[in-house]
């Protein structure tokens, strides 16, 4: 229940987000200790890695002074990715490759810090207008090694992003990570999901035991019809094995001989 507001920081001359947690009335003080406790962990999760492809944290209180907890971030001056997505944005599988593979590092980042974001979907991704760069937001559901409030049988994140192993309630690992960037993706060059299904237990169903319609039989641009769709099994997931930078390419074309450029982007923030 996080509310995000652009903010201008005068000393560093800079626009800002702050983003602080806004709780209903009436809510159960274990439920507000939850809250509070997932708006702690984005921060402390975030707070500790540093890479292009992810919103950089400037600052933090966790209101234990008094007033109210907040979390000072890089301001993205551009829409979420599930914007261009939903607005059929020109990206194409150029701009698909550059930013699977930025994405894919940032990743790689994350996990070398003992970090799963578990929540990886196109409406945490920002877009950059200027440039087209992406950038991973909201860790708020965020496993940190040892510092986990949930375990086994606890399901965090989007379903139609989740791994088949998280939608059966095991716990969430780096590759359930890469499954996630996998299915968004597909869905930059498609312009739609893998995996049907118009409601939570339909989606499930079809992440679980329904076959990806595979790219070569969709409208995606014929430069990326090598891709090859999301592994359901993670022990067979082809891209563990190798670099995630590596990964992120060969999801994507090598025969494209277009340029990468930034998508059109008319939509705001």
């Amino acid at each position: 229940m996080g509310v995000v507001h652009r903010a201008h920081d005068p000393v560093m001359g800079r626009d800002v987000a702050i983003k602080t947690v806004l709780l209903p009335h009436g809510l159960p003080p274990t439920k507000k200790e939850e809250f509070h406790e997932r708006f702690l962990r984005e921060a402390r999760a975030a707070g500790r890695l540093a890479h292009s492809s992810i919103v950089t944290v400037y600052d933090f209180n966790d209101g234990a002074a008094g007033g109210s907890p907040f979390i000072a971030m890089e301001y993205v001056d551009g829409p979420t990715l599930h914007d261009l997505i939903r607005d059929r944005a020109s990206l194409g599988p150029s701009w698909a490759l550059t930013v699977g593979e930025a994405l894919a590092d940032a990743l790689q980042t994350a996990h070398d810090a003992g970090i799963v974001h578990r929540d990886l979907k196109p409406a945490n991704i920002l877009v950059r207008k200027a440039d087209g760069v992406a950038k991973i937001s909201d860790f708020g559901v965020a496993r940190v090694n040892h510092s986990d409030l949930t375990g086994v049988g606890t399901t965090y994140g989007s379903p139609a992003y989740m791994a088949p192993e998280c939608l059966r309630g095991a716990r969430a690992d780096a590759r359930s990570d890469l499954f996630a960037l996998a299915v968004i993706l597909y869905e930059v060059l498609c312009g739609h999901r893998p995996f049907g299904g118009h409601d939570f237990a339909s989606t499930c169903a079809a992440i679980l035991s329904e076959p990806p319609s595979p790219i070569g039989r969709t409208s995606a641009p014929a430069g990326s019809r090598r891709m090859r769709e999301p592994a359901r099994t993670r022990s067979r997931r082809w891209w563990e094995r190798r670099p995630r930078r590596d990964a992120a390419i060969a999801l994507s074309t090598r025969s494209s001989a277009a340029t990468a450029r930034p998508p059109a982007v008319t939509a705001t923030p």
